[in-house]
């Protein structure tokens, strides 16, 4: 048993954690680094800048916040999420309903030859996708401590690829315009959002609008906006001097009262004890 290296966590937080047995020969194909269960912890946070190991994930309960590169989501309860390699990974619970969920971390030729094949090669999030019966497979294999079995655990994640493509491509069309939407709201968090704008821009009616992006995200557009908003205000409090009225009125919040209120509600403290913390 053993923890991942070269990966920024937030806290310690307990988790199950089993390293898989393979050849060095297999390994050279395919390397399944480690797999396990993360129990529920509302300090979770995983940072991989630049990861070399992918990252395949199903959320038994809670939720929490997944962001990959520039793309953002927010999976819950019975999602699943593909962090690809060579990519950055920053993940982390949601701090009012922090998640379990149970995890593999793979890489390798055979397996990015995989991700391709099933035309996984830059779509991460999978709502309402249930793996566990198959990671399950894959933890039972590692806890056994079994020797090298590297052909069943490459059908297992075959298993898993199938399920994941078969559910993007029932999804593609929606995917594809939560995508835009989602490019379109990342312009405006330094600015004033109104959702009349994002109705405009994709043509669709507001109903339908929300509709789609909570689909997609299992949020609506303006709270992931808001989201967006607050992550950047605490970096804004950790990184710059600016003051708590300035940051207020760069992201365009009505004044920095709001502003406050709003982040203390979000984050479960003041602007002024989030830096105090932070620094």
């Amino acid at each position: 048993m053993g923890k991942t290296s070269k990966e920024m966590r937030k806290t310690r937080v307990r988790e199950d954690i089993y390293q898989i047995n393979q050849k060095s020969s297999s390994k050279e194909l395919i390397h399944f680094h480690i797999c396990g269960t993360t129990y529920p912890d509302k300090s979770y946070e995983i940072n991989r800048p630049n990861s070399r190991v992918a990252c395949i994930e199903y959320i038994e309960k809670g939720s929490g916040t997944v962001q990959i590169d520039d793309r953002t989501f927010f999976p819950r309860e019975g999602d699943s999420y593909f962090l690809q390699c060579d990519k950055s990974h920053r993940y982390y619970s949601n701090p009012n309903s922090p998640w379990k969920k149970h995890f593999i971390n793979v890489s390798g030729k055979l397996f990015d030859s995989l991700a391709e094949g099933y035309g996984l090669g830059n779509v991460s999030y999978f709502k309402g996708l249930d793996i566990k019966d198959e990671l399950d497979r894959i933890i039972n294999i590692g806890q056994s401590n079994a020797d090298d079995r590297t052909p069943e655990l490459s059908a297992i994640l075959g298993e898993i690829f199938l399920k994941m493509h078969n559910h993007a491509k029932q999804d593609s069309n929606t995917s594809s315009i939560a995508v835009e939407m989602t490019d379109f709201l990342n312009t405006k968090v330094m600015s004033k959002f109104h959702i009349d704008e994002l109705c405009k821009h994709i043509s669709k009616s507001e109903s339908q609008t929300i509709r789609i992006f909570k689909r997609a995200y299992g949020i609506t557009p303006y709270n992931y906006v808001l989201k967006k908003k607050i992550d950047l205000a605490g970096k804004l409090l950790i990184d710059t001097n600016l003051s708590i009225k300035q940051i207020s009125s760069k992201l365009c919040f009505a004044d920095e009262y709001y502003f406050s209120n709003i982040f203390k509600e979000k984050t479960g403290v003041t602007p002024s004890e989030y830096r105090k913390q932070e620094t």
